[in-house]
């Protein structure tokens, strides 16, 4: 079964300076605690062209913008989880 997802995480030049890359090991890390290693990947992003919003990620067809350390696990729990996971 090969239904690998991908989120990209913005790593372009207004994300990078706002701390964009501090975000990618918290991702690695809520993948690993929900044991998803196998069913999504992790991929940097040049630019998701969402500059004015803050750091930002897109998995599928949505794009989230106002990333922060304190907001991200909530984000991948509420938007991300749901999709990898059947109901």
């Amino acid at each position: 079964m090969s239904d690998r997802q991908t989120l990209y995480l913005c790593v372009g030049s207004a994300c990078h300076q706002l701390g964009g890359y501090r975000l990618l090991p918290l991702l690695a890390a809520l993948r690993d605690r929900h044991g998803l290693n196998e069913q999504l990947d992790i991929k940097g992003a040049f630019c998701l062209e969402t500059c004015q919003q803050g750091r930002s990620l897109k998995f599928g067809d949505c794009v989230f913008t106002g990333l922060s350390e304190a907001n991200l696990e909530e984000l991948f729990t509420h938007e991300i989880l749901p999709q990898l996971r059947p109901v």
